[in-house]
């Protein structure tokens, strides 16, 4: 008997193209799995709106509002709802060709040992960003290219946000995503890949459960009102301070200061303000060194 799986689709202010990822997951060639909507977005265009009142109702998956905006929210929400024995977390933006797309993702989690998967991420009119070595391996100082477009399937050292999958159990146990990451979220995925890997199990990338990311340039985390820089500097420094031990940590930190505060701050302004941002940072991220498991 196959596995339930649950996919979760954690969505802010994205229209027509949150109806074609739905679309594409609906029509998957898997016997027992369900998709969940956590949308975040006050108000939906009418045509859009209608799709998600009838998915909701059609017993497919469902629709599950959400008032307060949050992606590592949003996916623990759909953590506490999945039915599944797997879940699997897609973005907003993607489109899934391959209608085994799942049934890839449940064949990298049924590996002995493993917890977590991360997915072949492609982008349309771009060559694929690939790696000779492990994939998802950042270096030691934060800047190497993790390769998740490459073509061959592996053990991997972590997971991409738009397409990766978890044993829900093993999720579950480590606490889920820790919702410290605001805004943009940027490293929740790097996170808990990590606390995956800390409690013992190990990570699979499947090249053949692939999909294409559109990088959508309105909705999701790219909101404008989002300060980026000041955003990244603070999820940045979290990631190290709760993930690394103090010489990469340090080392880790010292090249953050070196690119996203010294030279992004000579190349585009704002010096001074991303030096806040970074001692900002220090502060608030203060006492939480692996407060998860």
């Amino acid at each position: 008997m196959a596995e339930r799986v649950t996919v979760v689709v954690a969505t802010y202010n994205r229209e027509e193209m949150l109806v074609d990822t739905i679309k594409d997951l609906v029509q998957q060639d898997y016997p027992d799995f369900e998709v969940l909507v956590i949308d975040q977005t006050p108000d939906h265009l009418p045509d859009v709106a209608a799709f998600l009142t009838e998915f909701g109702a059609s017993g497919r998956g469902q629709w599950i509002r959400t008032d307060k905006p949050g992606l590592t929210r949003a996916r623990n929400i759909g953590l506490q709802r999945a039915t599944g024995s797997y879940i699997i977390y897609v973005d907003d933006d993607v489109r899934i060709p391959d209608a085994k797309f799942i049934q890839h993702h449940v064949d990298a989690l049924s590996r002995p040992g493993v917890g977590a998967a991360a997915g072949r991420v492609l982008e349309p009119d771009r060559p694929p960003l690939t790696v000779d070595k492990r994939v998802g391996w950042l270096g030691y100082f934060g800047t190497r290219e993790p390769g998740f477009g490459t073509e061959r399937s592996g053990a991997a050292e972590s997971v991409r946000g738009c397409n990766m999958s978890f044993v829900r159990s093993v999720l579950s146990d480590i606490g889920g995503f820790d919702e410290a990451y605001t805004r943009s979220a940027y490293r929740e995925d790097t996170d808990v890949a990590f606390r995956v890997k800390r409690a013992g199990y190990q990570l699979w990338f499947s090249a053949e459960a692939w999909l294409y990311h559109l990088s959508s340039p309105q909705g999701g985390t790219r909101d404008r009102t989002i300060p980026v820089a000041e955003d990244v500097i603070l999820n940045d420094v979290r990631f190290a301070r709760k993930n690394l031990g103090f010489v990469q940590r340090s080392a880790w930190l010292a090249r953050l200061y070196g690119s996203r505060v010294l030279k992004a701050g000579i190349k585009a302004g704002g010096l001074k303000d991303r030096h806040a941002a970074f001692r900002a940072a220090l502060t608030m991220t203060r006492g939480e060194r692996r407060r998860l498991s």
